[in-house]
């Protein structure tokens, strides 16, 4: 390369590359002078005290630490003061890492003197706070709290954290959940776990911070019930799972643990103690370490893998959950019952320890039941938050592979324990070890941590080598094994697979020959389909009670779809369904009118013809008005799909959904009404309105309609507006369509406006091509169905603004086109109204089930 094009390559990477950077991190930089000076002292005090590796020197501890005798004799500067110290070099390397995000946050959304404010008050509050909690706990007879009371606290760890939560305050609802999730859910997963003072604090604060935040927020002090998408429900859940998997992990690292859940780091790799052994050890003087002593652990090297499974089970287990897989769920949801039937077992024991004297110094033995309390309580907790959250978790694994893992488990686990059992027989342990019961107890020793009973357990001299080995490895190999299947299944690409991936791969096929403008729709959760025998159509259908409820007609070539309808209708009499087409065009209805069915208008479709529009004349003011300020603020129009989206973009329109989720008071609706999780199709095209510094005004994605393998129209999906948007910007983003599209298709149709199409309810779109009055009356109980739908129409407008959507798309002069929903027998009415309640709304909880029918009734 000659040294002109060097310097040209050079010039060009220092313009698009570093210069923004370094701009960026200049002006980042800029923002946050307090942190960098609150930085810069704490490690310029470290460097000048010696404390980096050890901690501050003995000498300097009333002014490095606070406690509460140092407040006592004077040394009130010590709150203020011990901010900058801490103990070890990890805990400098925390400390900082802390300051930088979470201080800096705070100085970035709140300001600089907020920052300042949030560091000093948060401080006083959360040493405050602690020195009273243990000082109570001292007054009950605590037995780790009241171990703090004197102890010296050092580290910046409360007021920081406190700062931070303080600051999400002013963060997207997307990246203020995320935040909020991971600080708390860390900082209560320490305390458990590890329990040291520092830990403590930084609970305070983070809470402190947290009760501040919603402060901030203009909620005197209330939390924000900000509900989130499905999609980030899923997110948050795995995060929660997977941050307290690795729990035993930092009690195996960390220095003298003393937390509640301490415990479980040996619940598996240990035995736990017998009735006898706990009498003797803690009937005295009861303190953690009695929990421990007289235990045994297993023999070989491969005892430790015992201790990894869990941990390594609920990572694999998060992923699948973050990926929406119910089986990830079920599985994670036994092991924290599991973990909770364990620990209950703790808590019988020591309610049936005998009343022993206590010693002087003895602790009330109900301070150790106490601290073994939170071992029940915490997976249980996580259990029933995993559990009233399941309809998130609606990818089902194939049977197929269900009974591969319950096959490839349960085989394992006959091999080894029938070749211990033959082993054990042969030893002579029938006559030796009590009889059966004592091989039941030591089959169950091997696999999960229950206690034995005193006279059934034995030293490992007593049994043969062959015996031994089994003992020791038959757990570890079955773990390891039942581990492997398990991430072979949730998460080994081709090996894991949703209830349909098949049965989907034949729908798209199906799709790209024929269908409707809503037929893409049918590649969405939960749909499951119906295929005719020659393999030439299908429906697609979600099965609510007795109901088949159908999205949009049937699919494959358009000369093949009469005889599909046909078809299902015949698979559902075998089976004692009731058909109800859903969102269907009038073109089935001679067949269907002869078979003695009624019909309803349940949406009204719109249509433009893309190549004929040109924007011209007073009806297009607004939508020219859009297009101008579009231009003014440097606001394009960016075309992709999801997937090959940049990154920075997917994540801005990620904020955008749940932002848009958040301001809702019932879930995200569902069947016709699509998602995040729907966007994730390479055949989907996502259209966003970006300006030049990256913020995303609004989101709007188009599902393809194919006709004998021809792209022929685009749908309309997801319109989502962010927080930021400039007025008009779907006037934009509906204008910018037109002009992209029509170069690759005719027609696009800005879809149906579900629940918007009731005739004479003043909506110009539902006036246009829908029933008339005598129609209607002329289907009988239709018109009380009608009734519903319009009433759950008008009670869902302020969230959804489903008739304020209809009259937004009449501003582009569409061809309107009615949407029937075909029944055979008015009885059936009831049946599918509520089917089709369930599949607008399937995360609907009792609760927000009652807020809906208060809003319908008044």
């Amino acid at each position: 390369m000659s040294a002109a094009k060097q310097e040209t390559t050079a010039r060009l990477a220092w313009t698009t590359v570093a210069r923004p950077v370094l701009q960026r991190l200049g002006r980042n930089l800029a923002a946050v002078p307090f942190t960098l000076g609150v930085l810069a002292i704490f490690w310029i005090t470290a460097a000048a005290t010696g404390s980096f590796l050890a901690g501050p020197p003995e000498h300097l501890l009333e002014v490095a630490g606070v406690s509460l005798p140092g407040l006592r004799a004077g040394s009130w500067w010590s709150m203020f003061t011990s901010l900058f110290f801490a103990t070890n070099p990890l805990a400098y390397l925390a400390a900082s890492l802390m300051i930088v995000v979470l201080l800096g946050l705070a100085e970035r959304r709140l300001g600089t003197k907020a920052a300042i404010g949030l560091l000093v008050l948060g401080q006083f509050a959360a040493v405050t706070l602690f020195l009273l909690v243990t000082q109570l706990a001292v007054a009950v007879g605590d037995g780790w709290l009241d171990r703090m009371a004197d102890v010296v606290l050092i580290g910046p760890y409360g007021p920081v954290l406190a700062s931070g939560l303080a600051g999400s305050a002013r963060l997207p609802v997307l990246w203020q959940r995320r935040l909020r999730t991971v600080v708390l859910s860390i900082s209560l997963l320490l305390v458990l776990y590890v329990g040291h003072a520092e830990t403590v604090i930084g609970l305070i604060g983070a809470l402190l911070g947290l009760l501040a935040g919603w402060w901030i927020q203009g909620d005197g002090g209330q939390p924000h019930r900000h509900r989130s998408t499905g999609r980030e429900a899923r997110n948050l859940l795995a995060l929660t799972v997977a941050v307290f998997a690795v729990g035993p992990i930092l009690t195996g690292i960390a220095r003298s643990p003393t937390g509640p859940l301490a415990l479980l780091r040996d619940v598996v790799l240990n035995p736990m103690p017998t009735l006898g052994q706990l009498a003797f050890n803690c009937g005295a003087t009861v303190e953690a370490s009695c929990l421990e002593a007289g235990r045994a652990g297993f023999a070989g090297p491969f005892g430790l893998a015992l201790a990894v499974v869990p941990v390594a089970l609920l990572l694999i287990c998060a992923d699948g959950m973050r990926r929406g897989r119910r089986l990830a769920l079920n599985i994670a949801l036994v092991i924290q019952l599991a973990v909770t039937a364990l620990a209950a077992v703790y808590l019988a024991l020591f309610a049936l320890l005998p009343a022993r004297p206590l010693g002087p110094r003895a602790a009330p033995l109900g301070t150790a039941f106490a601290h073994v309390l939170p071992l029940v309580v915490v997976p249980l907790l996580l259990a029933l938050v995993l559990w009233l959250n399941r309809r998130h978790f609606r990818v089902q694994t194939l049977p197929g592979a269900r009974r591969l893992l319950a096959a490839v488990v349960g085989g394992t686990w006959l091999v080894l324990a029938g070749t211990y059992t033959v082993a054990w027989f042969g030893s002579g342990g029938l006559s030796r070890d009590g009889g059966v019961a004592g091989l039941f107890a030591e089959l169950a020793r091997q696999y999960v941590p229950v206690p034995i009973p005193q006279h059934f357990q034995r030293l490992f001299t007593d049994r043969n080598t062959v015996e031994a080995v089994l003992f020791a490895y038959s757990g570890p190999v079955f773990w390891v094994i039942a581990l492997v299947a398990v991430w072979w299944i949730l998460v080994g690409g081709q090996h894991s697979s949703d209830s349909g991936r098949q049965d989907r791969s034949r729908a798209r096929d199906l799709l790209h020959r024929g269908g409707g403008p809503l037929s893409w729709m049918a590649l969405w959760e939960p749909n499951t389909y119906w295929f005719s025998p020659d393999g030439n159509g299908a429906m697609a259908y979600q099965q609510h009670g007795t109901v088949a409820l159908t999205l949009g007609g049937a699919f494959g070539p358009g000369p093949a779809q009469p005889a599909v309808t046909e078809g299902f209708l015949a698979h559902c009499r075998s089976q004692a369904l009731i058909p109800a087409l859903y969102s269907c065009d009038d073109g089935i209805w001679p067949e269907l009118r002869d078979r003695g069915f009624h019909r309803v208008a349940v949406a009204q479709e719109t249509r433009l013809a893309v190549r004929e529009i040109e924007f011209k004349g007073k009806e297009w003011q607004n939508v020219r008005t859009a297009l101008n300020r579009a231009a003014k603020l440097g606001v394009t129009a960016v075309w992709g799909p999801y997937n090959e989206l940049p990154a920075p973009l997917r994540s801005r329109l990620n904020e955008v959904s749940e932002g848009w989720a958040a301001a809702k008071s019932v879930p995200e609706m569902g069947f016709t009404l699509g998602g995040v999780d729907e966007l994730d199709d390479p055949e989907v095209l996502c259209c966003l309105a970006v300006d030049a510094g990256g913020t995303v005004h609004g989101v709007t994605s188009w599902l393809p309609v194919y006709d004998g393998g021809r792209l022929v129209s685009r749908t309309l999906d997801v319109m989502r507006r962010g927080p930021e948007g400039f007025p008009g910007v779907m006037e934009f983003l509906i204008a910018s369509a037109v002009l992209g599209l029509r170069d690759t298709v005719e027609v696009i149709s800005l879809s149906g406006s579900p629940l918007a199409s009731r005739p004479g309810d003043g909506n110009p779109a539902a006036a246009v091509g829908s029933l008339s009055a005598a129609q209607t009356a002329a289907e009988g109980g239709a018109d009380n169905l009608l009734s519903i739908l319009d009433l759950v129409g008008h009670a869902l407008e302020p969230v959804y603004g489903f008739r304020s959507l209809a009259a937004f798309k009449s501003r582009f002069k569409p061809e309107y086109r009615s949407l029937y929903l075909y029944y055979q027998d008015p009885l059936h009415l009831p049946a599918i109204g509520r089917a089709l309640t369930r599949a607008y709304l399937p995360g609907l909880s009792l609760s927000q089930g009652a807020r809906l029918v208060r809003k319908l009734v008044s």
